[in-house]
């Protein structure tokens, strides 16, 4: 009986295959004896997690791949000093590096954090597009997907803490990978000068003002506000609560400070949304819906709360602009 040289998967209409560990050449036995351990328990064409990593820890299966790792030279990640479960952070951080490497057996795993970059690194590969200004928020669906799926038994403390913390830079991430592969070093950039970092996180030359952006994670709260010098800027975000832009005065004191618009997500980005179907733009629409009040305006007449998704045409209408003194802020 011969061997398979591959198993096959999909994933939302793409096609995508891990090969049988025969065919690789692998940097050191720590990625060999994984990737032998997961490929043999991976069942061919489930594109879900079903793995369990718990049951890879070592005091449930007898043998330390975080030891392992160790001796191969490789610099793995301690423990948290007030981790809940030591064995199985160990585990779970193993896997991690593993995936670092391999990043479409994220699909497999369950009860396992993924870093930013992993989670990212997952996404693209299943879509088999880098992080762009047109996919960035289809990333962010698929993570939050697998991320649902990811745990079948409570989180511990760590593991609650580690992923809140870790959905924030997730959204970050995403955010200004999406915007600095549009920038052209010349009249959009990323500001990385410590003398003017808190005016935004990119600009975009303009007339009569230059165009600020100002990137959050999931909360806007003050830090947002503390971005505006009456300079015309962008709010973006994956923001969780519609309730930051529904009161008149948060309103009313961002265009004061310089606000020309507020980018809201119109996908889920909680499992709240997830399970109700819903998205913080939806709640915010129909807040004010309900509320019978007119959604806001900017200081040029357009909109002022904007979905996500329309970012990068808004963008493209001054971006196709070379002539700076051709591309108004006025207009946005």
């Amino acid at each position: 009986m011969s061997i398979r040289n591959e198993k096959n998967f999909e994933f939302d209409g793409v096609k995508f295959n891990l090969l049988s560990p025969s065919l690789i050449v692998f940097k050191n036995k720590f990625y060999e004896t994984i990737y032998i351990k997961l490929y043999e328990d991976i069942i061919s064409g489930k594109s879900s997690p079903h793995i369990n990593c718990d049951k890879l820890a070592f005091d449930v299966c007898g043998y330390d791949y975080y030891e392992l790792g160790l001796n191969q030279g490789l610099r793995l990640q301690a423990p948290s000093s007030k981790s809940s479960n030591k064995i199985r952070e160990k585990i779970q951080i193993a896997i991690q590096e593993f995936c670092r490497e391999f990043p479409l057996f994220v699909t497999f795993i369950q009860n396992c954090r993924f870093k930013a970059d992993i989670a990212i690194k997952h996404a693209e590969n299943l879509i088999d597009e880098k992080c762009n200004i047109k996919n960035f928020i289809r990333l962010k669906q698929i993570i939050g997907q697998f991320n649902k799926l990811n745990w079948v038994r409570e989180m511990d403390t760590s593991e609650r803490q580690a992923s809140v913390s870790n959905l924030g830079t997730i959204s970050e991430s995403l955010l200004n990978a999406a915007f600095g592969n549009i920038t052209d070093g010349d009249s959009f950039f990323k500001v990385n000068s410590d003398r003017v970092n808190s005016y935004g996180d990119f600009v975009l030359m303009c007339l009569p003002n230059n165009l600020w952006l100002s990137v959050k994670s999931n909360f806007a709260r003050e830090r947002l506000l503390a971005s505006g010098y009456s300079n015309d800027i962008l709010a973006v975000g994956f923001f969780e609560d519609y309730t930051e832009f529904t009161s008149q005065v948060r309103i009313r004191n961002m265009q004061r400070a310089g606000f020309l618009c507020v980018y809201i997500p119109d996908v889920a980005v909680t499992l709240e949304q997830s399970n109700k179907n819903t998205n913080t733009y939806e709640e915010t629409l129909y807040h004010y819906k309900q509320a019978n009040i007119n959604l806001p305006l900017n200081i040029n007449g357009s909109e002022f709360i904007r979905p996500l998704s329309n970012i990068s045409d808004d963008l493209g209408k001054l971006l196709i602009k070379k002539n700076i003194e051709k591309r108004l802020s006025v207009d946005f």
